[in-house]
């Protein structure tokens, strides 16, 4: 388990861990490698340590960063197979049982991996983890990380014989060493077809502090093991980093340094891929919404999801509504029903909606607060996942309704 500065999220972590020391797994060790925390982590640890004896083995001291804090867990563990989970998230019971299991009815197998799901800083749901198991040709793994990192358990001996993790990757490390090992072990990676883990989103976390690193080593780890980078890497981090707008950043500021991206990733991408990538962007519907006062969280096609985020700041003379164009194109159809939450106390009952399919348009009364920053969350009362609902369909995306412009007025 590597860890720095997590001390909220160590003792949930650590508990969930302890408690796979059942059946198959009843002689668990946990290797917890700090990299010289300052929030009272060592002395934490010691404390775990003592409470737990025989169970628990931890070092403090300073590392090149998560990677090289795994390596150094790893290098330290005592048993053939090894479970990787980060100090701020969470295995559910069974997982580390489960996963020997397999390896026992399978033993050439160098690594398992099972289903993961997204929990929020508070442990609340916030959805699978889009897993696809081991037969997904590796061409597919150009569009991302099917692999949901702490429900995966390996060999020690496969992961020492591969060098371990790259330590010069920041974010991907992970993703990178899934890439090596089906490369090298082809036909020897198992699927445990259960929920493992939990992993955490929250803003002290690499997935979502990172984001930039994230989209920009990935690029750069497709284009070491499987060729041109696609360019929807940088076109979602786009509607990512306009979403901080425009309280935390300027739109056309954040606009210029996405441009900049697109230059820095040229080395990755087809010949003629830097204008390429840069006229999608500008395509993105995030992108042609934002404005200087205004930004809405959409995906880049426009499909919003079922809580649509919205940041607006009042002006001096401020605006009275907010205008919502959009197409309610559910294949489950009925009727779509929109609620906010932000509004204020004589707002936040408005309801709006339209009741068919088809184009629609809303008008929402806004809280006339000179300079007031307003966030804003429309609440749609129907969504469908397309993988769900579509045959055929890989789209894992929670979609309500399509927005098409946003207007103050």
């Amino acid at each position: 388990m590597p860890t720095r500065n997590q001390a909220e999220f160590l003792p949930a972590a650590v508990a969930s861990v302890l408690m796979q020391a059942e059946g198959a797994a009843a002689d668990l060790e946990l290797v917890i490698a700090d990299g010289a925390s300052t929030d009272g982590t060592p002395a934490l640890l010691a404390e775990l340590e003592s409470r737990h004896p025989g169970r628990i083995r931890w070092c403090s001291e300073p590392d090149a960063g998560p990677a090289d804090a795994v390596n150094k867990a790893v290098s330290r563990a005592r048993g053939e197979i090894v479970g990787w989970l980060n100090s701020d998230d969470l295995y559910v019971r069974g997982a580390a049982a489960r996963a020997l299991e397999a390896f026992a009815a399978r033993p050439d197998l160098v690594m398992v991996y099972g289903e993961g799901e997204h929990v929020d800083l508070d442990g609340h749901d916030l959805g699978r983890y889009p897993t696809r198991g081991p037969e997904t040709p590796l061409s597919a793994w150009v569009d991302g990380c099917w692999i949901c990192q702490p429900t995966a358990f390996f060999r020690r001996d496969a992961f020492q014989a591969l060098g371990g993790l790259d330590r010069g990757l920041r974010t991907a490390f992970d993703y990178e060493f899934w890439l090596r090992l089906f490369k090298a072990y082809p036909g020897r990676v198992g699927h445990v077809d259960a929920l493992q883990a939990l992993s955490r989103l929250h803003e002290g976390g690499i997935t979502l502090r990172m984001r930039e690193q994230v989209a920009l080593e990935g690029m750069e780890v497709v284009h070491r093991h499987l060729g041109t980078a696609p360019l929807h890497w940088l076109v979602t981090h786009a509607g990512e980093a306009l979403a901080a707008c425009p309280f935390d950043s300027e739109v056309e500021t954040v606009r210029a340094h996405l441009n900049e991206l697109a230059e820095r990733a040229a080395a990755w991408l087809a010949p003629g891929g830097v204008e390429q990538l840069k006229m999608q962007m500008r395509r993105h519907r995030g992108w042609q919404i934002a404005r200087h006062d205004l930004v809405a969280d959409v995906y880049p096609d426009g499909w919003v999801p079922p809580q649509l985020k919205i940041r607006l700041r009042q002006p001096a003379r401020p605006f009275r509504r907010l205008r919502l164009w959009g197409r309610h194109d559910s294949p489950r159809g009925g009727r779509l029903m929109l609620g906010v939450r932000g509004l204020g106390p004589q707002g936040d009952g408005w309801q709006g909606g339209t009741s068919r399919p088809g184009p629609f348009e809303v008008s929402i009364p806004l809280p006339p607060e000179p300079g007031a920053a307003l966030h804003l969350t429309v609440v749609a009362n129907t969504s469908f996942v397309p993988a769900d609902t579509i045959p055929g369909s890989r789209d894992t995306r929670p979609m309500a309704f399509q927005l098409a412009a946003a207007e103050p007025c």
